[in-house]
């Protein structure tokens, strides 16, 4: 695997040799509320036939800056504030995100309300405020995904997969 590092002036010449793409989101985008620059960067990969077909489910989000904040990020407002707002602008999370639990949980539960659960077992979880609010947002998140898919025409078989490990990291039956 190649390895490539690049920011938005450089992704048309870096990007054809990168298998993964990794979106930094800084802690400094999120308190300045910098979602548009976070969009530019996304639409790039969705706004070209190549990117789309590149980068299907081999991106990873990673938010940096909150390593030392007691409180997880889906607890944090301003973050959930962030994602919400760059979702209303671009919400091709589904095709694009690496199909592992913990990425899909992230952004899913970013758009939705949730609430510290703590287990018997001192193991932490999330419990939705309003359970009606999630099927809201897949719903939303898999007609935006079959419209792109549509769009640029790429197989059925990878919408077939991310609805699996949606499925899966949340814990559904289908």
């Amino acid at each position: 695997m190649q390895i490539r590092i690049t920011d938005a002036a450089g992704f048309d010449r870096m990007s054809p040799g990168a298998d993964l793409a990794v979106v930094v989101i800084s802690r400094a985008d999120i308190e300045e509320f910098r979602v548009g620059n976070t969009v530019g960067h996304l639409m790039l990969f969705s706004d070209d036939a190549a990117q789309v077909r590149r980068f299907a489910g081999r991106m990873v989000v990673q938010v940096e800056g909150y390593d030392d904040d007691p409180l997880p990020l889906l607890l944090i407002p301003e973050c959930v504030r962030f994602f919400r707002a760059v979702d209303a602008q671009w919400n091709h999370w589904l095709h694009f995100l690496v199909p592992l639990p913990d990425q899909l949980k992230l952004i899913l539960l970013m758009l939705v309300d949730v609430e510290l659960q703590e287990d018997s077992g001192a193991q932490a979880g999330y419990r939705l405020r309003q359970p009606a609010q999630l099927g809201r947002v897949l719903e939303r998140l898999f007609a935006s995904m079959n419209v792109l898919h549509e769009t640029f025409d790429v197989p059925q078989a990878h919408n077939e997969s991310m609805t699996e490990a949606v499925v899966a990291a949340l814990g559904l039956s289908t």
